[in-house]
């Protein structure tokens, strides 16, 4: 097998990462997704097209570990031949999840910006999968049907995300790659060198080591513990009495936050930047999630008249060959 670095004489070639040929020239120009390559190649060397048609990236983000869902998306992957093989704590920056989402942010609005830096600031877990053998589509591309759609009138019965209950478009709990070319870059931009080098050697053995058993058993704890109630009505009270009961409450800006509040229980959309920037002036002390939950609800998500430079594959991209390549090669 051709070893060469990913590059414009293999666009669409061995191993075949992706059916979008935007998503190659674009992956092919940006350090994440060469560095995440590279080091693929080195670790699963012949067998890397084979290894990484059968891998697959699922990350329940902070948002799903503190609802308690952890335990539902194990037992959904174990139903649909996944087995877990990598448990990798893991941290978001501001710069780590812009980068994350570079081909999104065309789409998005500053407050949902502001938002996701909020949402994300909190620990999430990174899964790495072993698909079971025979599936034609690659386990990124199965597990990418099967998740389901994160708005949540598209979403059909028995996907994952249908099954967790997310409350909104932002609170979607978990994140997959949707491609192999996915899974390299997302490896890429979010672990240091050391880390994925560990975490490609996890999908090479195929099994979850004794270290990675413990951070899932243990993460599998907390979620029985029980979870945070993530739905709107309660956080909009209890910030909304917190206002009224600082010792600011006399200020103006107490006054302006509580009509904003009450827009909200009214489920009116509010611009999100300076309600917070009002609040932080109040130095009130909020809990993080009650925040997180007002900010997904009651945000516009997008820019109007912007669109995703990257969308999904179509369905059944993957159920034939792409001309030129072999994804077993």
């Amino acid at each position: 097998m051709d070893h060469a670095p990913w590059g414009p004489a293999n666009v669409n070639t061995l191993p075949s990462l992706t059916r979008l040929p935007l998503k190659a020239e674009l992956y092919q120009r940006e350090t994440y997704f060469r560095e995440g390559f590279s080091d693929a190649v080195e670790s699963f060397g012949p067998a890397v097209g084979e290894l990484l048609h059968r891998s697959a990236l699922l990350m329940v983000k902070p948002d799903g570990l503190v609802a308690a869902k952890l335990r539902t998306v194990v037992e959904y992957l174990g139903e649909h031949d996944f087995e877990i093989v990598a448990a990798q704590p893991m941290s978001f920056t501001p710069h780590s999840w812009r980068e994350l989402w570079r081909y999104q942010l065309t789409s998005a609005t500053l407050d949902r910006l502001k938002v996701n830096e909020h949402v994300l600031s909190r620990p999430a877990l990174l899964l790495l999968l072993r698909s079971g053998e025979g599936h034609e589509v690659p386990g990124t591309v199965r597990l990418s049907g099967l998740k389901g759609s994160a708005t949540l009138s598209a979403q059909r019965p028995g996907t994952l995300r249908s099954l967790l209950g997310q409350p909104n478009r932002v609170l979607s709990f978990i994140h997959v790659a949707d491609e192999p070319a996915d899974l390299v870059r997302e490896l890429g931009l979010l672990c240091d060198r050391a880390t994925r080098l560990r975490l490609l050697t996890a999908l090479a053995e195929g099994r979850l080591s004794a270290e990675g058993r413990a951070v899932l058993d243990e993460e599998l704890r907390r979620c029985d513990e029980g979870g945070l109630d993530l739905s709107p009505e309660p956080a909009v009270e209890r910030v909304a009495r917190a206002v009224r009961e600082c010792p600011q409450a006399d200020d103006p800006a107490a006054g302006w936050l509580l009509e904003q509040l009450a827009a909200m229980s009214r489920g009116e959309r509010v611009a999100w930047r300076p309600f917070v920037r009002e609040l932080e002036r109040l130095d009130l002390e909020l809990d993080h999630w009650d925040l997180a939950v007002l900010g997904t609800h009651f945000i516009t998500y997008d820019e109007p008249g912007w669109a995703k430079v990257l969308e999904n594959p179509p369905p059944g991209a993957w159920s034939t060959p792409m001309a030129g390549s072999d994804h077993r090669s």
